[in-house]
């Protein structure tokens, strides 16, 4: 009998200490790199941005310039609350949310992460 890998208490793990290196803007999605080959969060739910009390969410102007703004910050937390959001906080104090609530979903899925083959959590 075949042993599964245990599921982490905090998934997104992996990526605490982790630069982020691109923000990939896909027609209507975005992918988050990470300096580790392979990690990448997939936000079919579009995250919003905070920077020093700054907010912006999809469709607001300088969103996309807020989120590129992030590339190259160290993430410092990262964790998942369950039916509500995925929260990354970088070393500017910039916090990236995806919303998990169904209510605010734009498909199946919030967001997928994955640190390589075999390893993919979805939301």
């Amino acid at each position: 009998m075949a042993m599964s890998a245990p599921v982490p208490d905090n998934p997104l793990a992996p990526i605490i200490g982790l630069r982020l290196t691109a923000v990939v803007f896909v027609e209507d999605y975005m992918q988050l790199q990470f300096e580790a080959p392979a990690t990448v969060l997939t936000a079919i739910t579009l995250p919003s941005v905070t920077v020093s009390g700054e907010h912006w969410h999809d469709g607001t102007p300088g969103y996309r310039d807020a989120l590129c703004g992030l590339i190259s910050k160290s993430v410092r937390t990262a964790s998942v609350i369950e039916g509500r959001e995925i929260r990354i906080e970088l070393e500017n104090q910039a916090i990236l949310t995806v919303s998990l609530n169904p209510e605010e979903a734009r498909g199946q899925e919030a967001a997928t992460f994955s640190t390589g083959p075999g390893n993919l959590w979805v939301w």
